[in-house]
């Protein structure tokens, strides 16, 4: 093999590992892409969630754990849970503060006053939630197709590119948290009789 000849085949074997590092760091940056936009969609929610919780007024005994926080329990996802955690945690609402955490789809639910229900959350462990707070002053938030009218009390959802938000004061009621009407004046309301 002649010198000309080693130096293409160099050339075609750097082109080669050129092309592989460019298509490994285009992969690479692709799901850090989509966790960005993730985290950018969480933490405009979790602003929303803020401000629901100024809005909504809890009766005195769903603060047994502690009279000072106000705990949002975000049943599964680490990344919503961590979006949620630098938006929102340690925000007051009123004379508490807000303080989020993980926790199990399978509960318990007992320390919370607040829960987001992802939107990849199975139908079996979205009725096992619903029928463990059902009777508790538990805000139940979450993100899928026609959750508010199965149960959950506010439900976000996107249309035209625009997120808004249902609420089911009637579920709220039976819950015993009272909504402003300021707050269900921008909802879509659903369940109401």
């Amino acid at each position: 093999m002649s010198i000309a000849e080693i130096k293409i085949i160099q050339t075609l074997i750097v082109r080669q590992v050129r092309y592989g590092l460019f298509a490994l760091a285009l992969l690479c940056s692709l799901p850090t892409g989509v966790l960005a936009q993730a985290l950018d969609e969480y933490a405009v929610k979790a602003a929303f969630m803020l401000n629901f919780a100024r809005f909504i007024q809890w009766p005195e005994e769903a603060f047994h754990d502690s009279q000072k926080t106000l705990d949002l329990c975000v049943a599964g996802g680490r990344i919503i849970e961590q979006s949620f955690r630098q938006t929102i945690d340690g925000e007051e609402v009123g004379d508490k503060t807000l303080h989020v955490y993980l926790v199990s789809d399978d509960g318990p639910f007992d320390g919370c006053e607040m829960i987001f229900i992802r939107r990849d959350t199975n139908r079996s462990a979205l009725l096992r939630i619903g029928a463990m707070v059902k009777e508790k002053p538990i805000l139940t938030i979450g993100e899928m197709n026609g959750f508010a009218s199965i149960g959950g009390i506010i439900n976000f959802f996107n249309k035209e590119e625009k997120l808004y938000f249902e609420i089911n004061p009637d579920r709220a009621s039976q819950q015993k948290l009272k909504i402003s009407s300021r707050l269900l004046n921008l909802a879509v309301i659903v369940g109401a009789k």
